[in-house]
């Protein structure tokens, strides 16, 4: 068995707070310490399921966040960017048998704990085929794309809820409950552990019989940005085509160009202006 893990931080066991997750705020390094500790427990039950290969995609903000000398000697991870497949970057690089989805949170049209899609500075909304989504309704597809099932989700009640709605085969493991946009009830930490660890082994064990998620063409995605600025500029280009004052979108039949663009997005630096 092949297992890819794509690790995000917000929905990470104890993160409440915008501070826990930015590089200079209050609780950042405790954040990436729990958010290590829940990669390595993943880890150890890709283990035990004789995993042949684990690869692990740091997959928040700079995607420097998890400490890779704790991490098992046979463990690769992808780290930094920018890199054309954002979250699952490295899932093309092999084929693997199953995706696991850690920490990850709802997206900017949605309720939800510190809830934002791909960029929560820069980004209003994303929408697919007229569609908000959120980051696992952009990467499910993409690591089906590749032929790797997405088995596993973790993060706040709200993302479970949300994903198993339309993900209906997901092991779906809940840490918190959101009471705010910026705070949750959260449970023990010992607790979660045990909650994700028994969750992995689910995903784990039903692997070989979990659907493949893919989008056929044609795929129509549309962003809008919290500034004009960005759309103006990128309209000039001739793939992305204006969509009012602040939202830009084209048609295409890979979803690889989608995870692309959602890259440069947000790795360039598109000047707001007011």
């Amino acid at each position: 068995m092949k297992v890819f893990i794509s690790a995000d931080l917000e929905g990470i066991a104890g993160v409440v707070s915008w501070d826990q997750t930015l590089r200079d705020g209050m609780g950042y390094k405790q954040a990436c310490q729990w958010m290590t500790d829940e990669v390595i427990l993943l880890c150890e039950v890709a283990t035990e399921f004789n995993a042949t290969r684990i690869m692990v995609a740091d997959s928040h903000l700079t995607r420097q966040n998890i400490d890779i000398d704790r991490l098992p000697d046979h463990v690769e991870i992808v780290q930094a960017g920018p890199r054309a497949y954002g979250m699952m970057h490295g899932i093309h690089i092999d084929q693997f048998d199953i995706a696991l989805c850690l920490g990850y949170h709802t997206g900017a049209h949605e309720e939800g704990l510190l809830n934002h899609t791909c960029n929560g500075a820069g980004f209003h909304e994303v929408r697919i085929n007229g569609k908000p989504a959120d980051e696992l309704d952009i990467y499910a597809p993409l690591a089906g794309h590749f032929g790797a099932p997405v088995g596993l989700i973790t993060g706040d009640e709200a993302i479970c809820q949300s994903a198993i709605k339309r993900y209906p085969h997901l092991e779906a493991v809940s840490v918190k409950t959101a009471t705010g946009r910026m705070s949750a009830v959260c449970m023990p930490r010992d607790e979660a552990l045990e909650k994700l660890r028994a969750g992995t082994r689910a995903a784990l064990q039903k692997a070989s019989s979990l659907p493949v998620t893919k989008l056929e063409g044609p795929i129509d995605f549309e962003i809008e940005f919290k500034w004009h600025h960005p759309a103006e500029t990128l309209s000039l280009l001739p793939q992305f085509e204006r969509r009012g004052a602040s939202a830009v979108g084209f048609t295409t039949n890979d979803i690889t160009e989608i995870a692309k663009a959602i890259e440069f997005f947000g790795s360039y630096k598109l000047v707001p202006y007011p």
